[in-house]
């Protein structure tokens, strides 16, 4: 059921969405077809803004229906996303050696370990500012 409230779908909220989800699917077009030096992944930056995009899409399709609480769970996994790449992206500057595969990321992409805790990425992301 959508929300009828005229002024509500009128919010200035809607049209901001749309322009981080036309801003994601462009950001990801852009780099589909780079490797991501020092990994075995083709495209995982790519793969990360397609599912920011979907997940801001979401975001887009609950408010309209009027289901805001149900948006802080997404708004959530889009703050992860955003730090998982950030902290994924420093660490491969900070770690790359030319012809090298970078062997934390390989193993974050793959499952076989797990990514650092959050205070940890985000305490190097401050570090790094």
């Amino acid at each position: 059921m959508m929300v009828n409230d005229e002024k509500y779908k009128e919010h200035k909220v809607f049209s901001e969405l749309d322009e981080y989800i036309d801003f994601y699917h462009r950001l990801s077009m852009s780099v589909t077809f780079f490797a991501t030096m020092e990994t075995t992944a083709i495209g995982m930056d790519s793969y990360v803004y397609s599912s920011i995009q979907g997940t801001v899409d979401s975001m887009k399709a609950l408010l309209e229906k009027g289901r805001i609480n149900d948006c802080y769970s997404l708004d959530r996994k889009y703050f992860d996303s955003v730090i998982i790449n950030t902290y994924s992206n420093l660490y491969l500057e900070d770690h790359r050696s030319i012809g090298s595969i970078v062997d934390k990321i390989n193993n974050w992409l793959h499952g076989k370990e797990k990514l650092p805790e959050y205070r940890v990425m985000s305490k190097s992301i401050v570090m790094s500012i």
